[in-house]
């Protein structure tokens, strides 16, 4: 099949959807990828390896006035994508204002639709398509309640089957200058960093005392503040971004925002996780995602306005010392991971 994606504006959306076309392409299938023109994704994806072709869509986000200029903006596009689609059977859309025209068109032209939802709480564009496509797959159990859809489908994010196979490997800490007999945390608030939680974890590392070891990835806007800020210790090391899925196989615990991607990998890999849900985001999907995971005791969470240094310092001393309550929480989050969601998710598309 010839097969269009449409994916973009954060990692969220876009890793997922290279994953699931990497396999597709493996089954022979030719996937071009369709996205911004001045997004991260123009030059994630074409760096993957893909075909890629950028259109230009207003954010819906903001007042009257910018919803008004999205719509204009999605209306002009939409006859774009129509001749965009020419030629293809099936059009895929990981949600994102970015995929409404795009999808819209490959309906219009009866092609084969597909929508995936990687939130607990249906962003605005998969809501609007929801019974304008074939089929949809969702990542949480809530999602079946929120579509009307009668073909969805809780299969799962395609960025777990990712970690499928990764072993513990100690090389992996020794590599970052720690010691593998020590008990690793993991910090990292996505590729991006929060300045926000920073000024909290800088009082955070104050009370550390070698007890454990931590890692934390600041994000590439703040690695620079963050190293004047923190000093570096055998016990505590600073990068400004990290192998994510490697890292959190080798950890024992990990603190992290509520992003999709990253809580997919967490019940993937079965790493005990504190969640900080973003606040900043729309609908507060990561408190929702995170609460989807906290209400099966398979995570816990601190939301942002309640962060402390002292009480995250707290919290994690309580779980890192605590044999029993790191198996129940990596046990109970195992017991919520599809280890072959992209085959699965792959299966469905082709019985269309």
């Amino acid at each position: 099949m010839k097969i269009a994606i449409v994916a973009g504006g954060t990692g969220g959306h876009i890793y997922p959807a290279i994953t699931l076309a990497d396999e597709l392409k493996n089954r022979g299938h030719e996937i071009t990828f369709i996205g911004s023109n001045d997004r991260m994704e123009k030059e994630v994806i074409p760096s993957s390896g893909y075909k890629y072709i950028g259109i230009d869509v207003e954010t819906t986000r903001g007042g009257i006035g910018q919803k008004v200029k999205s719509l204009l903006s999605i209306g002009k596009t939409y006859f774009e994508c129509q001749k965009i689609l020419k030629g293809f059977d099936m059009a895929i859309g990981f949600g994102n204002y970015i995929s409404i025209p795009v999808m819209l068109a490959a309906h219009h032209m009866k092609l084969k639709t597909a929508i995936h939802e990687q939130n607990s709480y249906v962003g605005r564009a998969n809501k609007l398509l929801d019974q304008k496509v074939d089929l949809i797959i969702g990542s949480y159990e809530e999602n079946k309640k929120q579509f009307k859809n009668p073909n969805t489908f809780i299969l799962g994010n395609p960025q777990a089957s990712k970690a499928k196979g990764i072993k513990k490997d100690p090389t992996v800490i020794t590599n970052l200058g720690l010691d593998p007999n020590l008990k690793t945390v993991v910090i990292f608030m996505g590729s991006l960093g929060s300045e926000s939680v920073n000024t909290k974890l800088v009082d955070y590392f104050k009370l550390l005392d070698g007890s454990y070891q931590v890692v934390f990835a600041t994000g590439s806007r703040h690695y620079e503040k963050m190293k004047e800020l923190v000093k570096e210790t055998p016990y505590l090391k600073l990068f400004e971004r990290v192998d994510g899925i490697s890292l959190e196989v080798n950890s024992d615990l990990l603190v992290c925002r509520g992003g999709a991607t990253t809580l997919s990998e967490i019940v993937a890999v079965g790493v005990p996780a504190i969640i900080i849900p973003s606040p900043y985001v729309p609908n507060n999907h990561q408190y929702y995602n995170g609460k989807a995971l906290v209400d099966k005791d398979a995570a816990m969470m601190i939301e942002e306005k309640d962060l402390t240094g002292q009480l995250l310092f707290d919290k994690v001393n309580s779980i890192i010392n605590d044999s029993a309550r790191l198996s129940s929480l990596r046990k109970n989050a195992r017991s919520l991971a599809n280890d072959n969601v992209v085959e699965d998710i792959i299966n469905k598309l082709e019985s269309l």
